[in-house]
């Protein structure tokens, strides 16, 4: 058994910005995405074909998912955060004859275009929407933008509608009046910009996604079947048998206290999945795994929290030694943010994850996670050396990283003063069964 660090990897790129020129990963600009390039380079490395069976067991909005289905390859995606599931499956859904897709499209646009001429404020009760969603629309674009709701939710074809819906998610932050700082909507401060028109942007964003499907099912004649499913990786996924999965590449929750319900929280209050904070909490983030300070009340966890007995002593050992740290740390400062706990609850809960996924895959095969380690309060946690260990301890008998990037600087300087000055890094765990 081997940890090995490698030196970084200057040639691969893994931030979404390649995503949003790629037809299909382009539908939904996903904050917490990674590199579909990636993914392919490590589908070519590894001899990925098809045949094979990809399992992403944190798929968030299906890069690995649309990766795998591009190349012939069935695959397996699982995701906890539902609308982000949702949005995985409506890009994995190609089974559309394009002409009678088009012609629905043009008769929809023709209707909106018709019905948004003749709207009025009057038509909908603003007020009783969530004011979140006041606040970073004008009531007349929120307006249009129901009316384009109510529309679309009268056709009779799921699969049209949702195609028609993730096309109206994606011009949710382009119409907003307010800035945005993915993840994060920033309602008190108001874009530059001119924003543009409503149905001019959803018009320009479903004309964008038709062409994307015409294109890569022109190149495509096989794809492969993908499968999504809402369910938690931290626990025993029941449809996948033992030593099913011949390969799975993900990018797990950082350590980095993104709160990924709040990410999504314009969309939630939009689409009226949650109509409340409470209900963001009970709906989404207490399903996902803990990664951010927003998640430790509603799951209810306490100081006393200790690294879970199953852990080596040597992991369980330095994890106290980071919650100590954190805890002091905690106490010294006015935010009071528990940072000691979450590192706890995530390791306790990504040791499940490895022994799960260490059922599923098959002798001999790879499990891949890019993910980052991170410095609260100016303390080191070296998630990606911790996490290998604990896929060793678990079973799996080969364990490498390698560093693709350097990455933190532009977050150093904070309301004036240094955030910290520890050098940060995205990592390719690479594990082997």
């Amino acid at each position: 058994m081997r940890c090995n660090l490698n030196q970084t990897c200057k040639d691969i790129r893994c931030t979404f910005v390649d995503n949003m020129k790629a037809p299909i990963h382009r539908w939904y600009r996903y904050p917490c995405g990674f590199s579909y390039t990636l993914v392919e380079e490590c589908f070519k490395h590894f001899n990925v074909k098809r045949g094979d069976l990809v399992l992403d067991p944190f798929v968030g909005c299906g890069t690995t998912s649309v990766c795998a289905k591009l190349a012939g390859i069935d695959s397996i995606g699982v995701e906890a955060h539902p609308y982000v599931a949702w949005i995985a499956e409506v890009k994995t859904y190609w089974d559309f004859d394009i002409a009678e897709l088009r012609k629905a499209i043009n008769d929809l646009c023709m209707e909106l275009w018709e019905k948004l001429l003749n709207i009025n404020e009057s038509d909908y009760d603003l007020d009783s929407k969530p004011e979140f969603l006041l606040k970073n629309f004008s009531r007349r674009t929120l307006c249009e933008l129901y009316a384009i709701k109510d529309a679309i939710e009268e056709r009779d074809d799921i699969h049209f509608r949702d195609f028609c819906l993730l096309a109206l998610a994606g011009i949710l932050r382009k119409v907003s009046s307010s800035s945005v700082v993915f993840p994060y909507m920033l309602p008190r401060k108001r874009k530059k910009n001119k924003i543009p028109n409503t149905l001019e942007a959803f018009n320009a964003q479903i004309a964008m996604m038709l062409d994307d499907l015409q294109t890569i099912l022109k190149k495509c004649s096989s794809p492969g079947e993908a499968k999504i499913v809402k369910g938690d990786s931290t626990k025993k996924i029941d449809f996948i048998d033992d030593n099913m999965i011949d390969f799975a590449f993900t990018s797990p929750p950082y350590l980095n206290n993104v709160d990924y319900a709040d990410a999504t929280r314009l969309d939630l209050y939009f689409f009226g999945i949650a109509s409340s904070w409470r209900e963001i909490t009970l709906k989404v983030r207490n399903k996902l795994m803990t990664s951010s300070t927003t998640q430790v009340n509603g799951k209810r966890l306490g100081e006393e929290l200790l690294p879970r007995e199953e852990l080596p002593q040597e992991i369980r050992d330095e994890l106290t030694q980071i919650a100590r740290k954190l805890r002091r740390e905690k106490y010294r400062r006015s935010g009071r943010k528990d940072y000691d706990i979450v590192c706890i609850a995530y390791f306790n809960e990504m040791y499940s994850h490895m022994t799960e996924m260490f059922r599923c895959l098959r002798p001999g095969g790879y499990y891949l996670l890019v993910l980052g380690d991170s410095a609260p309060y100016g303390v080191h946690i070296p998630t990606d050396i911790l996490l290998a260990k604990v896929a060793l301890s678990v079973g799996f008998k080969e364990a490498k990283l390698q560093v693709l990037r350097k990455r933190g600087d532009k977050w150093k300087s904070i309301a004036g003063g240094r955030r910290h000055d520890i050098p940060l890094r995205e990592s390719l765990i690479i594990l082997k069964k």
